[in-house]
């Protein structure tokens, strides 16, 4: 079922199973196993690459019930200054996504731990 979603996205945005594992930066073999349901228990934090990488939430990829929703990206102008902000001290890009990626691991293991009481 997940499988089943992400390639229907995939496919959907034209991208090859190549391009979508470079964006989300998982490899090609694990991707193809989810897609293909040999793997049918992916982590939290790869599945919020995928999901990141096809413009869509962790939520619709694994709950049935839910409709895809295009997630359109809002940037004001505070949030360009704080990353001006960022830059000027010297975060590099990939501090940030290395950042990012804790703090949405860091959430959905939260969420996972709440709903197990």
């Amino acid at each position: 079922m997940i499988g089943d979603r992400i390639k229907e996205i995939r496919l959907q945005k034209r991208y090859s199973i190549t391009r979508l594992a470079e964006k989300a930066q998982i490899s090609k073999s694990y991707l193809s196993q989810i897609e293909k349901g040999s793997n049918s228990n992916p982590s939290l934090q790869m599945l919020h690459k995928i999901a990141a990488s096809l413009g869509t939430s962790v939520d619709y990829l694994i709950d049935e019930t839910n409709e895809h929703m295009e997630v359109t990206p809002h940037i004001t102008e505070e949030w360009i200054e704080l990353l001006s902000k960022a830059i000027g001290q010297g975060m590099t890009k990939e501090d940030f996504i290395e950042f990012y990626q804790y703090l949405s691991f860091k959430k959905n293991l939260q969420i996972w731990e709440n709903s197990k009481h």
